[in-house]
């Protein structure tokens, strides 16, 4: 049976496999003109980008608590689709896993060494390491994708349906454009879309592949690097290609249920083998730091800082990368989340994953400096060093339960990365209107997505990883802002009415 190919996906796919053969082929292009002009754009328009986010984390806290909060997601008639645990796990894995793993012991960590913060306002060196880390990884990201969801959750009655990402754009352009004109301005949109969450997705598979070799490395004294790259990039290829084959149900959720309760489990195991106070003191410690920080300085943010260009490459930037998984993960949430009441989905979107985070980075940071302060480990030297090799260098010094952590959390950031990947993939599919049955379009997608990845693991170079993850999120920019506005058109009129 034949199936046909829709111009958009067919536009989007050759896009997305030119930008990965031009990796490929022409690698000089990438690091000599993309990573420069992705950190230009930062520089301009990052502290902007950087204060509307923090707004969006305020707003969206005043709604959970407004009468608005008792609406469902999807509207009225909606019915929940998923258990409680299934949903959290697939919001949680799809979200940001593969980063707590990779950036655990290693931000907090490289932070404390030479703090950012001005220590004439946050004294204590570890605690404000951990705060900032939780600045680029807590609420504001979390924030980000939950107003992606809401913003196509399908809340009013003018709403378009449940994950049309076009529809706010639209409503925000209003009676100014014709029918025609709403076509091309869906395509574009659906295309900018798809590029985004692409190149958002191949970075992320990009920088877990450089930890997974590291550990690999190190763990089997392995010489080649790039070898083993080739292997774990191959065998994430396959892995995603057969999640996203059997589905959402039971593919995507089967392996993030798998992967969360592997979580939590090398938590719990690692919280019984190490010191628990010196934990409990980082983690509170940190968390009134970063409470301070959230009330006041993250308003006032380049004032936080010794050097503000350090938000350039690292907070900013990273905000861009949330903003490239936005469509990506907006679109998955208000997907999986149809049933639920704003209040809720706000609570599980944005708080429980916050908490989360702050007990990872406490955890695997806190027992790393800790162990290093006893035992002159030389953890934070290495981490100094090479920071991709921090987690395997303190899970090293446990004896014959580190290599049980070493291998659980390359499986972990593994399974973590191929669920990313295969929803993004499902994600992309639904919005280029691909067939569900066409599977020369899906294996299609997930070649671009190994082709794209395995020519950045080539040049292995992580801060260039990053500059190709958000390199898609900057035109995507525009849009979100048009999506704000015709979400607050369709909540006022909704409210007036």
């Amino acid at each position: 049976m034949k199936h046909s190919i829709s111009s958009l996906e067919k536009t989007a796919l050759a896009l997305c496999m030119f930008g990965a053969l031009i990796a490929v082929i022409l690698p000089s292009v990438i690091t000599e003109q993309v990573q420069p002009f992705v950190q230009m754009i930062l520089k301009w328009t990052g502290s902007s980008f950087f204060l509307l986010v923090n707004f969006l984390l305020f707003a969206i806290i005043i709604l959970a608590i407004s009468p608005l909060g008792s609406r469902k997601v999807g509207g009225e008639q909606a019915v929940v689709e998923y258990s409680n645990f299934g949903w959290f796990a697939m919001l949680f894995a799809a979200g940001m896993g593969s980063g707590l793993v990779f950036w655990g012991v290693a931000e907090p960590a490289l932070h404390s060494l030479d703090p950012p913060l001005k220590q004439s306002l946050y004294p204590d060196r570890l605690a404000s390491s951990l705060a900032l880390t939780l600045v680029n990884w807590g609420a504001h990201a979390w924030a980000l994708y939950a107003v992606f969801a809401l913003v196509l959750g399908g809340l009013t009655q003018y709403s378009g349906k449940s994950g049309d990402i076009c529809a706010p754009v639209l409503t925000a352009l209003g009676n100014q454009i014709d029918k025609s004109a709403k076509f091309t301005v869906s395509f574009v949109v659906k295309l900018i879309a798809v590029i985004a969450i692409f190149f958002g997705v191949v970075g992320t598979i990009a920088n877990s592949t450089l930890l997974i070799s590291k550990g690999v490395e190190i763990e089997l004294g392995v010489t080649s690097r790039l070898l083993v790259g080739s292997l774990i990039v191959c065998l994430l290829a396959v892995i995603y290609s057969l999640s996203v084959k059997f589905g959402l149900r039971r593919g995507v959720q089967s392996l993030s249920i798998f992967n969360v309760v592997l979580a939590f489990a090398l938590l719990t195991w690692l919280l019984t083998v190490v010191p628990i106070a010196p934990i409990i003191k980082i983690a509170l410690d940190g968390t009134g730091y970063y409470l301070q920080l959230l009330a006041t300085g993250t308003w006032q943010f380049d004032s936080q800082l010794k050097t503000p260009d350090w938000a350039t490459h690292w907070t900013y930037n990273y905000y861009f990368w949330w903003l490239a998984w936005g469509p990506f993960v907006g679109v998955f949430l208000a997907k999986i989340s149809q049933g639920r009441k704003v209040w809720q989905f706000i609570l599980a979107v944005v708080c429980i994953p916050t908490l989360v985070t702050i007990i990872w980075f406490a955890a695997f940071s806190g027992a790393a400096i800790e162990w290093d302060r006893l035992n002159q480990a030389g953890i934070l030297v290495a981490i100094k060093q090479d920071y991709s090799q921090g987690l395997f260098v303190f899970f090293n010094q446990l004896d014959w339960q580190g290599t049980v952590f070493i291998w659980a959390s390359l499986l972990l950031l593994l399974i973590f990365v191929a669920t990313s990947a295969d929803s993004a993939i499902l994600v992309i599919r639904e919005l280029v209107g691909s067939e569900q049955n066409n599977r020369v379009t899906l294996y299609a997608w997930c070649l671009a997505l190994f082709i794209c990845s395995f020519a950045l693991l080539l040049l292995q170079d992580e801060p260039l990883n990053r500059s190709v993850a958000i390199l898609g999120a900057l035109p995507f920019l525009l849009i979100f802002l048009l999506q704000l506005v015709g979400f607050l058109k369709e909540f006022i009129r909704d409210i007036c009415d």
